[in-house]
């Protein structure tokens, strides 16, 4: 017995292609940039630091999600 949907007209068998890798989503490889503040008073430096705990959080997001986009495209998931 031969499923439709793998035969042509012809009654030959057909194969899927096999799925291609198609990368990392472009938002994902933008670089992870601070924008810090000028060091002048304690609490610049206190603002400052949040500023880079912020955005080092966003960074680490990002890092997951590339891993987590890699591990489905390696195992063959789709997007």
């Amino acid at each position: 017995m031969i499923c439709a949907a793998c035969s042509s007209s012809k009654g030959e068998v057909v194969s899927a292609a096999p799925p291609s890798y198609q990368g990392i989503p472009a938002g994902l490889m933008e670089p992870c940039t601070v924008q810090d503040v000028r060091q002048e008073t304690v609490a610049s430096v206190i603002e400052s630091r949040s500023i880079y705990i912020k955005a080092f959080k966003r960074c680490a997001a990002k890092v997951d999600a590339i891993r987590d986009h890699d591990a489905r495209m390696r195992a063959g998931g789709a997007e």
